[in-house]
């Protein structure tokens, strides 16, 4: 009974551990020692530069693809025993080879599909075409990031491939486990929102943006820190850091959208 009780207490201390090292490293907005992590722990996935192009992160995303192969793969093979039990075996459904049969396609692939099920949705959510996914909510933001002439940041960061393909789920997914899993249970509520048609255009934000979601890139990279109003002392401001100026007060805006594309639950 104790080394159960032990390994959740052990699991919980150190999802919580991910978490508090996440809140810190944004509190501080120490250049350096930020620069420092990341070299560490972040560039093998995001590169150098926060261009996605890590040697990990290129492994991830050929994981994604096999993952997604798999899934639809293992997910035929589960219709194909259930057709085969269903046709050959349809009169002796409780005989060996039957069981034999139901016990693949109803007990072992299906636990092969919740492993590459999961982690194909997890990943596929956090690139841009997912988010494109919702047509009639997110097509004037779409076209906005494709948009050459749009002034908005959203279309800047797209257009200059700071987060090739996530630019979306970057900018909008805080740090650490605790900004990934805010981040699922927020897309629950638009699903929510998106299938009983009670979305209101424009969309608006449930809170303010947080300039940490902004600093979480940018401070440390050399063409933000060249601009002196950013700075305190060589260090990213107190007001920007504390978000008593939000950094879209200058920098705006955010998305170039028309302001009435259409009705609640109705596209324009």
């Amino acid at each position: 009974m104790m080394k159960p009780l032990f390994a959740v207490v052990l699991a919980l201390t150190f999802v919580a551990g991910l978490a508090v090292s996440g809140v810190l490293a944004q509190a501080k907005g120490d250049a350096a020692a930020g620069k420092a992590v990341y070299d560490k722990e972040c560039a093998k996935c995001y590169g150098e530069h926060g261009a996605g192009d890590g040697a990990q992160g290129q492994k991830l995303k050929a994981a994604l693809d096999w993952a997604i192969t798999l899934t639809i793969a293992i997910s035929a093979l589960i219709l194909v025993c259930i057709v085969v039990a269903r046709v050959v075996f349809r009169y002796h459904q409780t005989e060996g080879s039957a069981l034999w049969l139901h016990l693949l396609g109803l007990g072992v692939l299906p636990l092969f599909v919740l492993v590459t099920g999961n982690f194909a949705v997890l990943e596929y959510a956090t690139e841009v075409q997912f988010c494109g996914t919702c047509h009639l909510t997110m097509k004037p933001y779409i076209e906005d990031l494709h948009n050459p002439k749009s002034p908005s940041l959203a279309a800047a960061h797209f257009q200059n491939r700071f987060a090739p393909g996530a630019e979306c789920y970057t900018c909008h997914a805080n740090y650490g486990i605790h900004g990934t899993f805010a981040a699922k249970l927020t897309g629950l509520r638009h699903v929510y929102k998106y299938t009983t048609r009670s979305w209101h255009f424009p969309l608006k934000m449930p809170e303010p943006f947080e300039n940490t979601l902004c600093l979480k890139c940018h401070n440390g990279a050399k063409r933000f820190m060249a601009q002196e109003i950013h700075l305190e002392g060589g260090k990213v401001s107190e007001e920007l850091r504390s978000g008593k100026t939000e950094c879209v007060s200058c920098h705006a805006p955010a998305h170039d959208v028309p302001k009435k594309a259409g009705s609640p639950g109705r596209a324009g």
